[in-house]
């Protein structure tokens, strides 16, 4: 295992990956749309299964970044993009992907139940009343105001480490053989000592996001989603590199 540092770029390196991500989405985009479409297609199946679904799809999540990721790296080094890359997380990793899907899928469902128990239980009747806000009594107003809203800043701030502690992860596991832990930590510091690009680079990706959201029947996600994960790994190439070497020392014959 080659030794990793952790880099700091400065913040202008957040619309760098936004823009390393889309060359190499434009290398190959009807792969990567077609990549996309199947993978709606499985979770979407998946979701359905009663009960279970759900949890499997974040269970799951893991080993999709990790297909993506792969998918990226042979992109790069100009091998053609295929479905084939989607196992790359069950040949290789599939250990420490397998409980990083796990920790992520109990951890989410913490947070969903510190929320709701916060609001009293009544998040879900509270959100569906702030969809109409026409029909909306001042009461009813006044009580989202003072339960919800604080409810969802409650929840995006506990999420947030989550997110930080999962982004990098699946890279980890996948190319450097890290354990689960070790991935999440790792990941984790290197959100938290590279906030500056990573809020540049969440923004600009939050608008290109909402934009998506507008195109008709989902297609902008088609082209959103692989987006977003090439520029995953362009911010990985750029925040995770090998560890110098001390000077003196050199390559043994």
């Amino acid at each position: 295992m080659i030794p990793l540092t952790i880099s700091r770029p400065p913040a202008a390196a957040g619309m760098a990956w936004v823009k390393a991500g889309w060359r190499l989405f434009m290398l190959a985009p009807v792969p990567w749309t077609g990549m996309t479409a199947l993978v709606f297609l499985v979770l979407m199946a998946i979701g359905m299964v009663p009960l279970i679904g759900t949890l499997a799809v974040h269970v799951l999540s893991p080993f999709i970044v990790a297909g993506y990721l792969a998918a990226s790296r042979g992109g790069g080094a100009g091998e053609p993009i295929s479905f084939i890359y989607l196992g790359a997380g069950w040949r290789e990793g599939r250990q420490s992907l397998l409980t990083i899907g796990v920790i992520y899928m109990l951890a989410t469902l913490l947070i969903f139940a510190l929320v709701k128990s916060f609001t009293g239980g009544d998040m879900q009747a509270l959100l569906v009343q702030s969809q109409t806000p026409a029909t909306l009594t001042p009461e009813q107003a006044e009580q989202i105001l003072a339960t919800a809203l604080p409810a969802m800043g409650l929840g995006s701030l506990l999420f947030a480490p989550l997110l930080m502690a999962t982004w990098f992860a699946p890279g980890l596991a996948l190319f450097e053989a890290f354990p689960a832990g070790r991935a999440m930590w790792w990941s984790l510091w290197a959100c938290w000592v590279n906030w500056r690009p990573i809020l540049v680079y969440s923004l600009i990706l939050g608008l290109v996001g909402m934009v998506a959201l507008m195109i008709p029947y989902g297609l902008g996600l088609l082209v959103f989603l692989p987006w977003t994960l090439t520029s995953t790994y362009a911010a990985y190439r750029d925040i995770f590199s090998p560890a110098a070497k001390p000077e003196g020392l050199t390559e043994l014959a």
